[in-house]
């Protein structure tokens, strides 16, 4: 439908808000063409400088990676929306009080984003989740603004800014810190049945016969930030894609009793703070707390990192790690397979084009160790040049329970299979940490591209082992 538009409807900057647009807009296009916000900039397009950074539901965002109509019923804060009755952000203030402003293109998105960050700190206080009145840390605030990208590099300026503005909050006693930007109300929905049944499915039955009468014209997108990357590059029309977020089918993690199952629509940030996971796949959330940046942990799916079978996929080897399965469902039918059988190569699965991800599910084993570590070109929002996870069950000297994955240096991520047997049958000393270290580097199998070198990938495979297993047990 060429010249179809869609309603939809959304609070903006405290604001009912009701916009019709073509359906294959994104949010910043949205934002920016059809309602004259340009505050939010488009810088790379691809969710890695956040110069479009937004708050959303109270979480910063990237608009660039989001279609319009999945703003729909959200809360939502531009830069614009951050006066109040005349009067600058204390954030926006500190910025002019600390000189933290360069050429300018980048300064909204970081503004959001350091917003976003007082504010939970903010609602953390209120709460009481935070004992003492001490300042953000140097790396909370980098943490905070990992998302965000200055080409001219005057990030001391910005961190000076972001503690300024802490202080005034502190000291002017802001309640909740947030000003309605953490999406307390919601808008009514009002897109209208046909749209909704086209692009926002409210249930896995709905979504599967999207797919069922389509098939591989249509996509499905959850977080968008894999999906609509791909887009942009212009690999297939934004026009094909309908929205999965919303189904309640895909989302929860859930203690099953002997084993744990996680929705495929469950995003990363939600991995990386569930305690659950934490005290049974300490690699998974590892994983996830270090994949991107604050905005494309809002908003990325564990599903979707399977969906796009990468290689240097960041949850993938903590799952092999798990010996996970993968729970897969098309219209009327259903399976579950192993992940390591679930990937075929590079951006290749044995996901067919009218099936979903449903969830993953792995056993809970009693007193699990786990641990990931990457290397790449910087600390985040960097594709990992080479990554090793692992899982161990330790008891005296000896592993009960061992699996190491490797990604990035292979077609797919692999297992470790001849440093596992290393491992597991010696005791656990130095000599056997050296066997193993020298191991590791003959069962990966790198190759050279723009990211690295084999050679250096190879080495870094037993950096990695050792680093790894350190974590896991303590030195042998």
């Amino acid at each position: 439908m060429k010249d179809e538009k869609i309603d939809v409807h959304f609070i903006l900057n405290g604001r009912d808000t009701t916009v019709r647009f073509d359906p294959s807009l994104r949010l910043l296009d949205v934002l920016r063409e059809e309602l004259f916000l340009t505050g939010s900039k488009e810088g790379c397009g691809k969710g890695e400088c956040g110069a479009c950074s937004v708050i959303m539901n109270g979480q910063p965002v990237d608009s660039c990676l989001i279609m319009g109509y999945q703003a729909e019923g959200a809360t939502i804060t531009t830069i614009e929306g951050l006066l109040s009755d005349g009067e600058l952000h204390p954030l926006q203030e500190a910025f002019i009080d600390c000189g933290a402003v360069q050429c300018g293109i980048c300064i909204p998105g970081m503004i959001m984003a350091g917003v976003a960050l007082l504010d939970e700190r903010g609602q953390k206080a209120t709460a009481g989740l935070r004992s003492e009145p001490a300042e953000l840390s140097l790396e909370e605030i980098k943490y905070g603004l990992a998302g965000n990208l200055c080409r001219c590099t005057g990030y001391v300026k910005i961190f000076d800014a972001i503690r300024q503005a802490e202080r005034r909050l502190q000291a002017d006693q802001v309640a909740a810190w947030d000003s309605g930007r953490l999406g307390a109300a919601q808008a009514n929905a009002t897109i209208d049945a046909a749209a909704r049944e086209r692009y926002l499915p409210q249930t896995l039955d709905e979504a599967l016969t999207i797919l069922a009468q389509h098939g591989a014209a249509r996509r499905a997108l959850a977080g968008g930030t894999d999906i609509l990357v791909k887009a942009k590059d212009g690999l297939f029309p934004t026009r094909a894609l309908f929205d999965i977020s919303a189904i309640s089918e895909l989302h929860g993690i859930v203690d099953q009793g002997d084993r744990l199952w996680i929705g495929s629509g469950v995003r990363h940030g939600e991995v990386a703070r569930s305690e659950l996971l934490r005290l049974h796949a300490l690699a998974l959330v590892s994983a996830c707390a270090l994949i991107g940046g604050p905005q494309i942990r809002n908003r990325g799916t564990l599903g979707g990192n399977l969906a796009n079978a990468s290689p240097a996929a960041d949850s993938v080897p903590p799952l092999y790690t798990l010996e996970a399965t993968v729970d897969i469902v098309s219209l009327g039918a259903q399976r579950t397979v192993p992940i390591e059988q679930f990937f075929r190569g590079p951006g290749k699965s044995i996901l067919q084009p009218t099936e979903l991800i449903r969830g993953i599910s792995f056993a809970k084993r009693p007193n699990l160790k786990g641990a990931f570590m990457r290397l790449g070109q910087r600390q985040a929002q960097a594709i990992s040049k080479v990554s090793l996870a692992g899982s161990a069950v330790l008891e005296g000297r000896r592993f009960r329970y061992l699996r190491l994955a490797l990604g990035a240096v292979a077609p797919t991520v692999i297992r470790a299979p001849q440093t596992e047997s290393i491992l597991l049958n010696d005791d656990w000393t130095p000599k056997t940490l050296r066997a193993a270290c020298q191991a590791i580097k003959q069962e990966a199998k790198p190759i050279d591209d723009l990211r690295s070198t084999r050679e250096y990938r190879r080495e870094m495979c037993s950096v990695l082992l050792e680093r790894v297993m350190v974590a896991l047990t303590g030195p042998p």
